[in-house]
């Protein structure tokens, strides 16, 4: 046999800040299946608890009594929130309360007037509160009125003091007496050149159309001169133009250099006539040489004159130029490295500049600036160079200027060498054309 047994829970409204859940009618029922052998007769069944579990929870039902008296309780799953119900109507208005207490005297507020700003014609007028609700300051923008009608013309006014009227065309305008303005229209007074005459070496022929002239300048007179391009001329009277003092620049600078150098269009460290003595290359050795170009002129070769050719075989041997600040040396210009060059005895090596690393083919040296001429031997023994005569200590070089530094332990010319000035001041003898 089966027991059934059935709990109806009754409907619930609950009603809070204006929204309604209602709870709808809740059954359980429990079967329960015989199964075991025959029990003890069951004398009565009742219900006890009923208990309400959380949303979502299983329902139970056990059984407090006996098995001849039982008593079942029971537990049984909330229903879930219903969805949220429709607003409610507006209650009616409630009683008014009772009047409040009298509030404390508040400060006295004030208002002030601030800025005055004259607007543009046309523009809207404004009021603004430059302080606060309780201390007022305003400021007003009034605009400008618009600019009014044109007036009625004026009188005539009274005729002011100026230009007197009439006049004829060649007449001038003169004052009559010293009282301002007062003037008037006068024809002015003509005349005639009845001579002109000339003071040397202008010479005026007389009269009234004279013809004028200059004499010609002398050794002895002031006068007119003709320009000449000659260089040749022995006239006193002819005068040169800047073409002929160039060119007797050119020539007088050609002879100069021919006779100082031994031929024109070359600048050099030391006159020829002054080569009286040698210099030795030591291996590694860089020797600078100083020169003052006497004119501007672009290079593209540099000549050392050997005395006794080196004893072994060079390694290398170049030719440079640099220029110089303090006992800093730079680098600007530079032969290729020859093994051939010094090979013989009073001979003179030119050599062209070389490109290699960037150097230039040609260079420009500028008249009245110091350079250095320079020379290395790399050599078990190096070649002897010729050398102007020189000083043999350098005391007396505050007073003349260094000719001769000397750098050592190089393998090559370098690109930058702080030099080191030499004892005996004769330096080499080097050609630049």
């Amino acid at each position: 046999m089966s027991v059934t047994v059935t709990k109806t829970e009754q409907t619930v409204t609950v009603t809070q800040n204006n929204q309604t859940v209602t709870l709808t009618p809740v059954t359980q029922t429990v079967e329960v299946a015989a199964a075991g052998p025959q029990g003890a007769t069951v004398v009565s069944v009742a219900v006890g608890s009923t208990t309400t579990g959380a949303p979502g929870s299983s329902a139970a039902v056990t059984n407090t009594g006996t098995s001849t008296a039982g008593v079942f309780a029971f537990t049984i799953p909330r229903g879930d929130v219903g969805a949220t119900g429709a607003t409610g109507a507006t209650g009616a208005t409630g009683a008014t309360g009772a009047k409040g207490d009298k509030g404390d005297t508040g400060t006295a507020a004030t208002v002030a007037a601030g800025t005055t700003t004259t607007g543009a014609p046309g523009s809207s007028a404004a009021v603004s509160n430059a302080g606060s609700s309780s201390a007022a300051v305003f400021n007003f923008t009034i605009p400008r009125g618009d600019v009014g009608a044109t007036g009625a013309t004026g009188a005539t006014g009274a005729t002011g003091a100026g230009v007197p009227v009439g006049g004829t065309a060649g007449q001038v305008l003169s004052k009559i007496d010293g009282t301002d303005y007062n003037t008037q229209w006068t024809t002015p007074a003509t005349g005639t050149v009845t001579s002109v005459t000339g003071t040397a070496p202008i010479v005026s022929s007389g009269g009234s159309t004279p013809a004028i002239s200059i004499t010609a300048a002398s050794t002895s007179a002031s006068g007119a001169v003709q320009l000449s391009d000659s260089v040749s001329t022995t006239s006193s009277v002819l005068a040169a133009t800047p073409t002929a003092v160039k060119t007797t620049y050119d020539i007088a600078t050609a002879g100069w250099e021919a006779f100082t150098f031994g031929t024109a269009g070359i600048v050099a460290t030391a006159p020829r006539f002054m080569l009286s003595t040698t210099t030795t290359g030591t291996s590694g050795q860089i020797q600078h040489t100083r020169l003052v170009p006497h004119k501007n002129i672009t290079i593209s070769n540099i000549a050392f004159v050997s005395s006794t050719p080196a004893a072994s075989v060079p390694t290398l041997i170049r030719f440079g130029i640099y220029t110089r600040s303090g006992t800093t040396f730079t680098l600007v210009a530079r032969t290729a490295s020859d093994t051939t060059i010094f090979n013989a005895t009073f001979t003179k090596f030119t050599r062209a500049l070389d490109t290699t690393g960037g150097y230039p083919a040609t260079y420009t040296l500028t008249a009245g600036l110091e350079y250095f001429v320079s020379v290395i031997q790399v050599a078990t023994t190096g070649a002897t160079i010729l050398a102007p005569t020189g000083r043999s200590s350098t005391a007396p070089n505050t007073a003349t200027g260094p000719q001769f530094y000397t750098q050592s332990a190089q393998s090559d010319l370098v690109t930058s060498s702080t030099g080191t000035l030499a004892t005996t001041q004769s330096g080499n003898y080097a050609e630049l054309s």
